[in-house]
């Protein structure tokens, strides 16, 4: 049986050494607790990191790409990250 809605992929790229990356990854750990989406953090210098720098063109951190799509750059704001979360 097919499913009619998938749930959205999240992935956010981050470095150990980025000052804004925890604060965003606390705000999608934070998302997780009320929606439902797929959510991975990469560290950008990892093997499937560097793949999606490379792929994706990323520059800065944290990067958020949604569904494959960049979607935010640094921080976003709560009511932006909530509706990419569910599609609304």
């Amino acid at each position: 049986m097919k499913r009619d809605v998938e749930m959205v992929k999240v992935q956010l790229v981050y470095t150990k050494t980025c000052i804004y990356c925890p604060a965003s990854k606390a705000l999608f750990k934070e998302l997780k607790k009320n929606h439902k989406f797929d959510y991975e953090e990469i560290d950008a210098m990892s093997q499937e990191g560097q793949k999606l720098v490379a792929k994706y063109s990323i520059m800065s951190v944290p990067t958020i790409i949604v569904d494959g799509k960049v979607k935010f750059t640094g921080i976003p704001a709560k009511d932006k990250a909530i509706a990419a979360v569910t599609g609304k």
